[in-house]
């Protein structure tokens, strides 16, 4: 083979520059990974695929815009023939979440952002456009971190292939447009279609003249199928058109532009629906599809569409593809610094992220059944042949469905099962000593709540699980309530105490904001919260550790904090609201009161246990866990 180009090496190579890939290659350029990136896409999204950002995606990524968005279902009634039967948002009171909404933006403004984002943080950073991958071959008996035992053939537009020697080689474009080639020696690994569905669809986003199309609106019509109506930017307004014929679905290869502008003003009559210019248009049918793996020794990993593919219309891909990227990237950053342990380490993205995309495939599943399904009415044995196919859909199942399943579409409902950085009551950190351990609203394996306090160097309200930035460091909250800090801090100060044992290879760092950053060991970083009134204490009266490095990170606790419930508006503590059982122990003045929860880099819950001793023992258990000690 012959190369125009020197071989190049570098620790990940990455596969497709959508949001996915974007948000990989963001959080690994932020931790000081080299990165090379390559999209068979001339340039960025200029129109069309996915528009829709969920709460939880919000949490981690900045806000752009903001849109309070409401869901409405048109039917049609056995007195007309198009009618409101339900209103319902998009985000439930029940959802402790700040932004309750759904941000409805284009995706290419998204992929914007992010590399915009890329190019502040790594100036010399780019992807490689256009860009395809001829081959690649894995070479097993690479283990070590400073080996590249991946081998990846990559190809200009101009013809020119580049060799590629890499440590992970990241695959995050769809499966229609991933070469066979990938797969070279790697028969094992495929993607297995779950299952199709009939329906047919086209999607596009167009300018209307009607005024007043600024809501979500899902419609089933009684003869001509259904329609998904989402407002955009610019007056822009996306429609998701079932084409039908009568009782049977239109021929994909025939289907056009025109097909579904003609079947929108179906759908809407007896409402006139006039079309502008059309931004961008595709057909798709339903289906879903997921790997057998996610990874290949923890070295070739799939994200996004290349892992699991579903129907489009509940807002999930996008969201979902991008927090695959968010929980893998803080893991390897652990594992090529020299401080995680690997084989554990890599195990935990599929040991979470599969669980998350089967219970997307479940719901869309549903889901999708239901929404290719006709508007009922009461009557003709026509009506009641439709019934007996399962061609209508009833209304308020619909409606049922997508509120009982908002935790999980707002993205605030993955939750983790029990691995080594999640630590549940059947974790091996509390085998010998399960009394540290409490339970309450804050549980291991899900995402840490929000939560508001005041920082105390400069009296300002702050959201407290915002505090700290995603730099790859785990976040230790340490809980006092009202008792004094005694000598119970003094832990961290020892030389047992997983501060000192656990750091990275001479010459590594946590991430780019490293030199920003007081502190011990970048891969820790503490926030001290008590209740006690601020004229008792000053930050100086503090242990040197809070009253130097971390001083910017100490809270008091005198804000309202709101609890999340149905209908509720209680109010509360912030030590109440992560937990009574904190709430229990701070408030007790001996000396074995408080809290100390572990969050993981990603900002879900590592494990809460009692502030003492013992739960400082179960904390370095927790981090012996996946943990490489200095010097071993």
């Amino acid at each position: 083979m012959n190369f125009k180009s020197p071989v190049e090496t570098t620790d990940v190579l990455i596969v497709g520059a959508g949001p996915a890939g974007l948000m990989a290659s963001l959080c690994l350029h932020t931790f000081g990974l080299s990165v090379l990136h390559i999209d068979n896409r001339p340039e960025p999204t200029s129109a069309g695929r996915a528009d829709g950002i969920q709460p939880r995606t919000l949490e981690v990524h900045p806000s752009l815009l903001f849109i309070f968005l409401f869901t409405s279902s048109l039917d049609p009634t056995p007195d007309k023939q198009l009618a409101r039967t339900s209103r319902a948002r998009s985000c439930p009171d029940f959802i402790d979440v700040r932004d309750r909404y759904t941000l409805l933006l284009h995706q290419g403004i998204i992929e914007r952002e992010f590399l915009a984002e890329i190019s502040a943080r790594a100036p010399n950073s780019q992807v490689l456009r256009p860009f395809e991958f001829v081959n690649c071959r894995y070479h097993a008996s690479g283990k070590e971190p400073t080996d590249y035992p991946i081998e990846v053939t990559v190809r200009s537009a101009d013809g020119t292939e580049k060799l590629v020697r890499t440590k992970y080689y990241w695959v995050v474009m769809a499966p229609r447009v991933t070469s066979e080639s990938l797969w070279e020696g790697l028969s094992d690994w495929k993607v297995k279609k779950l299952t199709s569905f009939g329906a047919l669809w086209i999607v596009g986003s167009s300018l209307i003249s009607v005024t007043d199309l600024k809501l979500k609106c899902l419609i089933h019509s009684r003869n001509d199928g259904s329609i998904m109506v989402i407002p955009r930017e610019n007056n822009l307004v996306r429609f998701y058109v079932q084409l039908v014929n009568g009782d049977s679905e239109c021929d994909k290869d025939t289907a056009t532009l025109e097909n579904c502008q003609e079947q929108a003003r179906k759908i809407f009559h007896p409402y006139t629906l006039k079309f502008g210019d059309t931004d961008w248009f595709s057909i798709y049918k339903i289906g879903q599809q997921i790997a057998n793996a996610y990874t290949l020794d923890g070295r070739i990993i799939l994200g996004g569409d290349a892992v699991h593919t579903h129907s489009p219309k509940a807002g999930q891909g996008m969201n979902i593809s991008m927090l695959d990227m968010y929980s893998l990237a803080w893991k390897i950053n652990l594992v090529e610094k020299g401080i995680g342990q690997r084989e554990k380490i890599m195990e935990t993205y599929e040991q979470e992220r599969r669980g998350v995309a089967q219970e997307l495939m479940a719901f869309d599943s549903e889901y999708s059944k239901l929404f290719s399904g006709r508007g009922s009415k009461i009557g003709s044995s026509k009506d009641k042949t439709r019934a007996t196919n399962n061609l209508e859909v009833d209304p308020q199942r619909f409606i049922e469905l997508f509120k009982q399943n908002a935790y999980f579409t707002s993205g605030c409902g993955a939750v983790y099962p029990s691995n080594v950085f999640n630590a549940r009551a059947d974790s091996h950190i509390f085998k010998s000593h399960i009394d540290c351990r409490i339970d309450g609203p804050l549980r291991a394996g899900e995402r840490l709540l929000p939560g508001d306090a005041i920082r105390v160097i400069d009296g300002n309200p702050v959201r407290i699980e915002q505090e700290v930035r995603m730099d790859g460091a785990f976040r230790i909250y340490i809980f006092l309530g009202a008792s004094p800090v005694g000598s119970r801090l003094d832990y961290l100060n020892e030389s047992c105490c997983f501060l000192k044992r656990f750091r990275a290879t001479t010459g590594q760092r946590c991430s780019v904001f490293d030199p920003q950053r007081a502190g011990p060991n970048p891969f820790f970083t503490f926030l001290l919260v008590t209740s006690r009134s601020r004229d008792e204490w000053d930050i100086a009266d503090l242990p040197p550790l809070f009253s130097g490095p971390y001083a910017s990170q100490v809270y008091v606790d005198l804000i309202e904090n709101t609890v999340a419930g149905l209908g509720s508006t209680k109010t509360c503590s912030l030590h109440s609201k992560y937990g009574e059982s904190i709430c229990v122990l701070c408030f007790d003045e001996g000396e074995g009161g408080g809290g100390i929860i572990i969050v993981r880099p990603d900002g879900y819950v590592g494990s809460v246990v009692s502030f003492c001793e013992t739960g400082w023992k179960a904390v370095e258990r927790y981090f012996e866990g996946f943990l490489v000690e200095s010097g071993v």
